[in-house]
């Protein structure tokens, strides 16, 4: 039992290790939703991946937050969204104060 709170106790002390462990999750999810969209016939573009990456970073992200990070027009980012709600995210809650969520 004390070797997990030690293993604990070190990840904790390196936050290193933790957001690598948490960038592998992020791959990983990506990775699935990209073999999800080839198996639906549908196409993930650079632009999708990216706006997946960032809602999975961060939920509360808002349209022109995406716009910013991503580098294209919030009407872009609007039209990807659209494309991809429903299949790969879904928004959980009121446009003010809710969240994205991803499709496994």
């Amino acid at each position: 039992m004390p070797r997990v709170i030690e293993n604990k106790e070190k990840v904790i002390e390196n936050g290193d290790r933790v957001i690598e462990n948490e960038e592998k999750v992020i791959e990983k999810l990506i990775e699935k939703l990209i073999e999800k969209s080839t198996n639906n016939g549908d196409k993930l573009t650079e632009n999708r991946i990216a706006i997946l990456r960032a809602i999975t970073e961060d939920p509360y992200t808002t349209k022109t937050e995406l716009s910013e990070i991503i580098g294209i027009s919030t009407t872009a980012i609007s039209a990807n969204i659209e494309y991809m709600r429903g299949k790969y995210i879904r928004r959980v809650g009121p446009d003010k104060g809710g969240f994205w969520e991803i499709i496994k």
